[in-house]
């Protein structure tokens, strides 16, 4: 640290510039990275294996429960009616017929499961039964804070990530969510591992600065903070960004449409997913140009279309739209020390990601 004198003479620390703090992450970034292929070398080979690429407009359409049970059933019937009226002895034919009966007998044997765990839930002493509705929280720590306070059972974590560059400029020594997330757990190694098959093809859609719903689904991330370690899934999916938008002439209901395909999308992949808890920010606010009553609105109403659909909600917000998530969410939190966080200059490539962002938490 640099020492300079007061004006009464005395000696003092100055405070780094945005320079010196950004090659103090970078650094961090390099330790980090290479501790986490060290410690978890395999739980990261595990996450790359079982990622999933969820393309434009997937998500929106996924069911859940007993709606994804009977789509199967549907799909099946269809199946082998087509495969009934085909040639005897075409072997074509007999593969679907056998895809048919195998698809039917899962949705069967998925029922069946989902009404014995019902039935055996509520027989359970002390049991829990299925949710009805959801519960929200709103917090103002970082989501790998809330992960460890606030979530329980299954949970997703919402990345509102880079759309062409995996983790942003996490390695260079950025500071944003997406960062935050890298710096405390084996992310970034797998989001790198996915470079060409997610994040290259994404180039194709960035669609002036709205992006799309394409998402990289990721289970199984490792989370360790103070020696304790816990796992959670992670849904790296882009903002967009109404205000470089409109820049790019956009309209606004372009605009409209795409935040609204983009929360469809995060709670449809959540609740196929069997998530439990789902953390998430303030999706779209902030430097991203979306008002936050727009946005819990939408969230309101697919809450309200799909009680218990996701049992748990906590968003992990920013103080500047922590009271309006709390109007709408959930009761005041209590007051915790705030650490002053000097704000750096962004360059294009990372400046539509990182909104403003909740107090309290440094990088370690």
């Amino acid at each position: 640290m640099v020492e300079c004198r007061g004006r009464d003479g005395g000696r003092g620390e100055r405070r780094p510039s945005r320079d010196e703090q950004r090659e103090e992450r970078r650094r961090e970034a390099a330790r980090h990275i290479g501790l986490m292929k060290a410690a978890f070398g395999r739980e990261t080979d595990e996450a790359i294996e079982n990622a999933r690429i969820y393309e434009e407009g997937e998500g929106r359409a996924l069911l859940w429960g007993a709606a994804a049970a009977e789509a199967a059933r549907a799909a099946a019937a269809v199946a082998e009616a087509d495969a009934d009226g085909a040639l005897a002895g075409n072997e074509e034919a007999a593969a679907e017929v056998e895809i048919a009966e195998e698809a039917a007998e899962a949705a069967e044997t998925a029922e069946t499961a989902e009404t014995a765990a019902a039935e055996a839930a509520e027989a359970a002493v002390g049991a829990t039964p299925s949710a009805t509705e959801t519960t929200t929280k709103v917090v103002t720590s970082f989501a790998p804070e809330a992960l460890y306070r606030d979530a329980s059972g299954k949970t997703m974590i919402v990345d509102p990530g880079a759309f062409t560059r995996p983790g942003g400029a996490y390695e260079d020594g950025a500071f944003g969510p997406e960062q935050i997330l890298c710096a405390e757990s084996n992310l970034y190694p797998v989001l790198c591992a996915h470079k060409r098959d997610f994040y290259d093809k994404n180039r194709d859609y960035r669609r002036g600065s709205l992006f799309t719903d394409r998402a990289l689904y990721v289970p199984g991330v490792l989370f360790n903070r103070g020696g304790e370690t816990r796992r959670a899934d992670v849904l790296v999916i882009a903002e967009p960004t109404r205000a470089y938008a409109l820049e790019n002439h956009r309209s606004p209901r372009e605009c409209d449409k795409a935040l609204a395909d983009r929360i469809e999308a995060i709670f449809r992949i959540a609740a196929a997913n069997g998530v439990e808890t789902l953390i998430m920010g303030a999706f779209g606010c902030g430097r991203n140009g979306y008002d936050p009553a727009q946005v819990i609105g939408l969230i309101q109403g697919w809450l309200a279309e799909n009680p218990g659909a996701v049992p748990l909600v906590v968003f992990a917000v920013p103080r500047v739209h922590a009271d309006a998530f709390r109007t709408a969410f959930g009761a005041p939190e209590p007051e915790r020390p705030a650490v002053a966080v000097v704000e750096e200059e962004r360059d294009e490539d990372e400046d539509w990601r990182t909104a403003e962002l909740p107090e309290g938490i440094t990088l370690r």
